[in-house]
């Protein structure tokens, strides 16, 4: 099978400028980012609020795209060309309303991580049972009421696939068990309304 050819930086922006999707648009930028990345031996996480809206298929929504990478230089050297600004922490993209932000050089657990095809792209996304504990500390110790909705409804998505006894096991030693609790006893799958 022949390999396509990867655009080139701001040849792929034009692209995403044409997207109509918001998530798909962002998807398209991390699988572009990651494969670009690949070619020198790092990878790239989706994680954060955007795995959230990822995995919920947009139900809860972003501002910003959390990134970790394992090649940071070449990864804001990517952004860069592709015509985004570093303001603080945060790479942002006045041309197609897209900012990330790198958050870390590697995700705290990887091993769960899932993989997302789009258009030929790889994004390898945070597991589901991390990002609800993720999630999950950020209700109990940041008093967020959002974050507890948001781990209702990916454990109600997810649950015919979630490993529950790793789940336990992370929730206890992030020390979140009792809000795990709270979750599950009131989580139910999303459902999209047109």
């Amino acid at each position: 099978m022949k390999k396509r050819p990867i655009p080139a930086p701001r040849d792929f922006v034009s692209r995403l400028g044409r997207e109509p999707n918001e998530l798909k648009k962002k998807l398209l930028l991390l699988g572009y980012l990651s494969e670009r990345v690949s070619k020198k031996g790092g990878c790239i996480f989706l994680v954060g609020g955007e795995a959230v809206e990822t995995y919920t298929g947009g139900v809860f929504t972003t501002g910003d795209i959390d990134i970790t990478t394992t090649e940071q230089q070449p990864t804001e050297e990517l952004l860069a060309k592709m015509g985004f600004n570093k303001e603080g922490m945060i790479w942002v993209s006045p041309r197609i309303g897209m900012a990330v932000h790198i958050v870390a050089s590697y995700p705290r657990r990887s091993l769960r991580a899932r993989t997302i095809e789009v258009d030929g792209y790889s994004v390898k996304v945070v597991g589901v049972e991390d990002l609800i504990v993720d999630r999950l500390a950020a209700a109990k110790f940041w008093k967020s009421e959002r974050d507890l909705e948001q781990a209702r409804a990916i454990l109600g998505s997810f649950r015919d696939s979630i490993d529950y006894g790793y789940l336990k096991g992370i929730a206890a030693e992030e020390n979140v068990q009792d809000y795990l609790g709270r979750a599950k006893r009131k989580s139910s799958p999303l459902r999209k309304t047109d």
